[in-house]
């Protein structure tokens, strides 16, 4: 049996990952937080400010996608960006970040063969540390400097949370702050993480949580958002036209999908990737509510997904800072709200 029945060339839902699809932007959805990045965005392509973002959500809720739509953007802009997951096997995030600095500096042409910037030479010196026994205030300054020299400018940081477990935690958050203290106008630095990431730093780091300038925390897709996620699946395989956007799923079948992933997009195509295969193997005109219950109730149920998942990987928290003793400087506050 063909796809085609529902007038496409094959199944949607197969890549549900935001690393495997080739044009991130074809398949964003669009929510609040998106706006408030917008605005963000735009004032460091115009030099205009600078910031410090963290993307905070679930797994699956869209933290890359919105680090990937933002490198996109910044290609199209000629903006020079760096780009670096952090997973739980990355052995040195500092090398690593260094490596993605190079590689960058490379597709943006700005390493020639008999000359290079000078902001390069300290960057390169980060791919021959062994350890995380490094000068966090002169790595973070160095990377300010690179930002600095090539704005506008981006450093995005994917999954920081996983950095929980590694000896470099501490010296690299500390990295972070001191990049945060010397980045001018034009760089933008963002990075996602798990909510509950975001609380450790608090708590234990709360000098570099206050230079975090906006803490967006992605929020639930609601029926119309899911809708729309589907039909630009749908749309990247259609081969007839003048056809509903989401068919063969009808309206009661999507308000289904979101009600059963709990508005999780990732969730949201994996059901849909069941429902839609399910529909073909029984000979089904269109995907209805009552087929992706059926697919649901018969598959395995997941532990629930929310924004605290990490939190077992989280060690207690540390006794806290000291207080500033006298003459220190007080430290910055922020301004601006958490969305």
């Amino acid at each position: 049996m063909s796809y085609e029945r529902y007038g496409l060339t094959g199944n949607p839902f197969r890549d549900l990952a935001t690393e495997s699809l080739q044009d991130v932007t074809l398949f964003h959805v669009n929510q609040e937080t998106d706006q408030s990045l917008r605005t963000i965005k735009d004032e460091v392509y115009d030099k205009e400010n600078r910031a410090v973002v963290a993307v905070m959500g679930e797994l699956g809720a869209g933290k890359t996608e919105r680090l990937r739509v933002t490198a996109a953007e910044a290609r199209e802009q000629h903006a020079f960006c760096v780009y670096f997951d952090i997973t739980e096997k990355t052995p040195a995030v500092l090398r690593g970040i260094g490596q993605a600095f190079r590689t960058s500096a490379q597709e943006a042409g700005l390493l020639k063969t008999f000359s290079a910037p000078g902001w390069i030479r300290p960057i390169q010196a980060f791919e021959k540390l062994k350890d995380e026994k490094y000068d966090a205030g002169e790595a973070g300054h160095a990377i300010a400097q690179a930002l600095n020299e090539t704005a506008p400018s981006m450093l995005l940081l994917n999954d920081v949370h996983n950095m929980i477990d590694s000896r470099e935690v501490d010296a690299f958050v500390k990295v972070l702050q001191g990049a945060a203290d010397t980045i001018k106008p034009g760089v933008l630095v963002m990075f996602s993480c798990y909510t509950s990431y975001m609380a450790w730093l608090i708590v234990n780091h709360p000098a570099f949580a206050q230079r975090i300038n906006r803490r967006l925390v992605l929020k639930r897709f609601t029926d119309d958002e899911a809708a729309l996620l589907i039909a630009k699946k749908l749309l990247a395989k259609r081969i007839v036209e003048d056809l509903e956007p989401t068919y063969p799923f009808d309206p009661e079948a999507i308000s289904a999908l979101n009600v059963a992933a709990n508005g999780n997009p990732r969730r949201i195509l994996e059901i849909a990737d069941l429902a839609i295969e399910h529909a073909l193997a029984h000979r089904a005109y269109r995907v209805d509510a009552d087929i992706v219950r059926l697919v649901v109730a018969a598959t395995p149920e997941k532990a629930p997904v929310t924004s605290g998942a990490a939190a077992p990987l989280v060690p207690p928290a540390r006794a806290p800072a000291a207080p500033l003793g006298p003459g220190s400087p007080p430290p910055k506050p922020n301004y601006l709200e958490t969305t």
